[in-house]
């Protein structure tokens, strides 16, 4: 069963997993022995219904943003389940007589006071039974923007109608709850009650239902799971105490804070993972943009781009620079001789042996079919046609067999080049007078016999 929301579990998320289900089972083996024993703490109730309201917050928050993105039913009810657990904590702490003091604070033992627990437990855990039940019937295809809107909206008001039934409705019809628990803290009653097997079903079932339905085959779901099972550990231990302020109490409170802080410590690991797929997708795409497909130069867009940036530098930066533009001589030749897939492998065994004889920060982009273009910074004109000539001996030593018309022994295929110097200290060029400039220079070399380097300052460079 897959909802997208994770990839496949790593060997050591799953070993972590499994690590972690052993030492919570071990602390709770451990502490169930002294769960009646009292401490000497005092009630952290606010504090630790504060820090429970936060952490679901944020899950609730991040799971409903991936429902925004993905829009899979099963991923709202899941997030829904997450925003109940803490507008009901938020209402708990605001009915508490340490925060809300007077008529608004609920005693310890009220009749409301245990439901509002009850129905928070119970209620969160029946909302990822359901989110798992949708993820086992939900279409493969997702919802459309206006359909996942809907939902959402649906969702939000789900936990709102809920929190609405349990705090407003159903109060009145319940029988009396506070005697339960007694002014002192002892809630041996409400141990010996219903409640305690109504809420090990509940959290049983969802933790039942994660496994079966997922699988695990996602690593949120482990996680999920992993979540499901603290919240029985923090039943069994709160039970097997029956006074407040006590080992096992002040311990479910633990194993109640940690089943949260596990769930928010993947979705923040889901964030991670899901910023490095963009990076590298980003990455790729921009690479992908910037080299020819067929040379993996440069592209002409990049070439364009990085010859702007060097003229839009101050002239207090200014260095000369070289363009330099080569062309194969009688490509059309070889290819309607050859055929363009040997005509292909021509071209990237040339750009690959230009590529070598340039210098580190050097720019070299295909240009169009056969023709290469090239940025030489800190170059002069004298240093520009020695790194020409040098280009122009390499390929000639490829010794790629060429078209020929004669039945002489076969020419090899090679490159005539012509460049045009930037001096540092001379007026910017335009970018596209930059680039015709070397391109009639390389005309200039086609016309004196290919297979030479020109530059329209001086004369041809010999041919080696």
């Amino acid at each position: 069963m897959k909802d997208n929301f994770s990839a496949a579990p790593s060997r050591p998320a799953m070993i972590l997993a499994g690590v972690l289900m052993l030492l919570m089972t071990a602390a709770a083996a451990l502490l169930l022995p002294y769960a009646n024993q009292p401490t000497a703490g005092s009630n952290l109730r606010p504090v630790l219904i504060t820090a429970l309201a936060v952490n679901n917050s944020i899950i609730a928050y991040l799971i409903l943003l991936h429902f925004y993105v993905k829009r899979r039913p099963a991923t709202g009810l899941l997030g829904t389940a997450f925003a109940y657990s803490a507008l009901m904590a938020i209402y708990q702490l605001l009915m508490l007589p340490e925060v809300l003091p007077g008529q608004l604070g609920l005693q310890l033992g009220s009749h409301l006071s245990i439901w509002l627990w009850f129905a928070r437990l119970a209620g969160f855990a029946m909302l990822i039974m359901l989110a798992m039940l949708c993820l086992a019937w939900q279409p493969k295809p997702p919802l459309s923007p206006r359909l996942s809107s809907g939902f959402l909206l649906g969702c939000l008001l789900l936990a709102l109608s809920l929190i609405w039934l349990v705090t407003q409705c159903l109060p009145p019809y319940l029988p009396d709850l506070g005697r339960l628990v007694s002014d002192q803290g002892d809630y041996r009653a409400l141990r010996n009650s219903g409640l305690l097997i109504a809420l090990l079903l509940c959290w049983g079932g969802a933790l039942a239902s994660v496994l079966l339905v997922t699988r695990l085959r996602s690593a949120f779901h482990c996680w999920l799971a992993l979540c499901c099972y603290g919240y029985l550990l923090y039943l069994v231990l709160l039970f097997s105490s029956s006074q407040r302020l006590t080992v096992g109490w002040y311990a479910s409170r633990f194993f109640e804070q940690l089943a949260a802080t596990i769930m928010l410590g993947a979705l923040l690991f889901e964030v991670f993972r899901l910023q490095k797929r963009l990076q590298s997708s980003y990455s790729q795409a921009y690479e992908t943009s910037i080299r020819d497909s067929l040379t993996g130069l440069f592209s002409r867009r990049h070439f364009d781009n990085a010859l702007d940036a060097i003229r839009q530098r101050p002239p207090e930066q200014a260095r000369p620079f070289t363009v330099l533009m080569a062309d194969i001589d009688h490509f059309k030749r070889y290819n309607d001789s050859f055929g363009h897939v040997q005509g292909d492998d021509c071209l990237r065994q040339i750009a690959a042996c230009m590529a070598q004889q340039l210098r580190d920060g050097d720019t070299l982009a295909r240009y169009g079919g056969e023709e290469f273009i090239a940025i030489l910074y800190g170059c002069d004109e004298l240093h520009a046609a020695q790194i020409a000539e040098r280009i122009r001996c390499a390929v000639e030593q490829l010794a790629i067999p060429a078209a020929s018309d004669t039945a002489a022994q076969p020419a090899v295929v090679t490159v005539s080049i012509g460049l045009h110097c930037q001096p540092a200290t001379a007026l910017m060029e335009a970018e596209h007078q930059l680039v015709e400039l070397a391109d009639k220079a390389l005309y200039l070399a086609k016309h004196q016999g290919r297979n030479r380097v020109c530059r329209l300052s001086g004369a041809a460079l010999p041919a080696g």
